[in-house]
């Protein structure tokens, strides 16, 4: 894979190839839209994860400890007991289901689409229409 390609990857509801829309940005192409799938509707899950997580008064997330794992191969002693990852806690009334904190993708039989998606009446387009539309006004509205 060379740096000017567009990864694609397996939907993890039928498991067809889904796209992304990507930009260059003179030394490769970085990802600027959610993943998205054409055959079932499943649509990645964007920054608006963010907005349901518990914040403290300063504005930022609130974490949960994460477990201490015995790791052999760490240097202090003849092993060491680590911390590895935290985790954000996420507000009791988020609109994600666990299957789709899972995947990492909305649902499609609930028919919800990421808000960073190029969608026209609702339905997601690729950045080619998405442009189009655009210029004849047509692509819907995003209130982020």
């Amino acid at each position: 894979m060379g740096a000017y390609d567009t990864p694609t990857m397996d939907c993890p509801y039928c498991q067809s190839e889904m796209e992304a829309d990507f930009v260059d940005v003179g030394v490769g192409m970085v990802q600027c839209g959610p993943y998205h799938c054409y055959d079932c509707g499943a649509s990645q899950i964007g920054p608006e994860l963010n907005d349901w997580y518990y914040k403290d008064r300063e504005g930022n997330d609130i974490y949960l400890q994460g477990k201490r794992v015995y790791c052999s191969w760490a240097k202090r002693g003849k092993g060491a007991k680590l911390q590895f990852k935290d985790f954000p806690v996420l507000r009791y009334d988020a609109p994600f289901s666990k299957e789709e904190l899972k995947t990492g993708f909305y649902d499609p039989s609930k028919e919800k689409i990421s808000p960073y998606a190029n969608t026209v009446n609702g339905q997601l387009v690729d950045h080619i229409e998405a442009k189009v539309m655009y210029n004849v006004g047509l692509l819907d509205d995003k209130s982020i």
